[in-house]
């Protein structure tokens, strides 16, 4: 019997250091986000990590309060209609923020859809926008975005170039890995021509906690699904060093990105090692490094992943995060889209 008592005290002493310990270093950040040329408090801003599911808004006052323990390190973005964006790259959680925003000197204009042919026009573009955005895989089926009607469209004479507007952060439901996802999109254009898709911005994430064990399980099927052989995958066994025994072969193929989706020869192909495109920086963040000729990334059963580099170097981290104005995708990765996307506190 007494034996069994200590073993309970040990057992609640090691609980209580281990919470003392999460606690302890909990890192919450408090501030207000101001008009930096009226200095009035800016309320509903978003202030969020991007690719995460940490993320606030300011209150009616412009006052936000965010735990920033997992992602001290990384960028913290705020954002409000009407304004530039700020992006702080260093935080100090022992100081109270004052971040000012400055006003925006021009902003989209609004197109109203009036004539029976602009309304076809926009039926057609907003068709196209999904089938690109959300992607055109099975996560994409279960897909809605709540606000289509906050999306505008160019209606010049240039026909071949499709562009996306949006004034306010497009909301999605993602039902297929049990999302509600907020996209601040800063770009999206579509040329019909070569069928190139080019589109940029933020996102961030909510899980829905209070759902039920089946469907929770069916998510988990499919979230793992979801991650297997995509970008996120791919840096995270770069950043470890263990391309292989996640399933990843990377090539060196000497022959133009123009030639992609045409057999190559196998005797152009040299196995790419980690110490031959890996720069190490710090703790945070290595660099992937460009070369000539094409990088082909291999994973298990699926289709191949080529690489265009559009830098001499591209960072990334530990959690799956990299550059994507450093990467231009072709072949399966570049398939997977918003429908298919993880929040870097994904863990298979």
């Amino acid at each position: 019997m007494e034996q069994n008592r200590q073993i309970m005290k040990k057992a609640l002493l090691i609980s209580l250091i281990l919470f003392l310990g999460t606690t302890s270093y909990s890192q919450v950040i408090k501030g207000s986000i101001l008009d930096a040329e009226t200095k009035e408090n800016i309320p509903f801003a978003a202030v969020y990590f991007n690719g995460t599911l940490v993320g606030t808004t300011s209150d009616e006052d412009g006052a936000f309060e965010l735990d920033i323990t997992r992602f001290a390190s990384k960028p913290l973005t705020i954002r409000a209609m009407g304004y530039e964006d700020r992006v702080l790259e260093s935080i100090q959680t022992d100081e109270s923020f004052k971040i000012y925003l400055t006003p925006r000197l021009f902003e989209i204009e609004e197109v109203k859809v009036q004539t029976k042919n602009l309304a076809k026009k926009r039926k057609a573009n907003l068709k196209l926008f999904k089938r690109e955005f959300l992607g055109t895989s099975r996560n994409q089926e279960q897909c809605k975005i709540l606000n289509e009607e906050d999306i505008t469209f160019n209606y010049g004479s240039d026909n071949r170039i499709v562009k996306a507007f949006t004034r306010n952060p497009l909301r999605i439901y993602n039902g297929a890995l049990g999302y509600e996802i907020t996209y601040f999109l800063d770009k999206f254009e579509y040329d019909k021509n070569n069928s190139r898709l080019s589109f940029t911005g933020d996102i961030v994430f909510n899980e829905d906690l209070a759902i039920k064990q089946s469907t929770n399980e069916s998510y988990t099927t499919r979230r793992k699904h979801a991650y297997l052989g995509s970008c996120m995958h791919f840096f995270r066994a770069l950043w470890d060093n263990n391309l292989e025994m996640s399933g990843f072969r990377v090539v060196r193929i000497s022959n133009d990105i123009s030639t992609f989706g045409n057999p190559s020869n196998e005797e152009s192909e040299v196995i790419v090692k980690y110490e031959d495109i890996v720069m190490e920086q710090d703790e945070n963040r290595k660099y992937i490094l460009a070369f000539e000729g094409q990088l082909t990334i291999y994973y298990e059963s699926m289709d191949e992943s080529r690489v265009l580099f559009l830098k001499p170097a591209v960072s990334f981290g530990k959690n799956g995060f990299f550059d994507p104005s450093g990467i231009r995708w072709y072949g399966y990765m570049a398939e997977l889209r918003v429908a298919d996307m993880l929040p870097y506190e994904y863990i298979p």
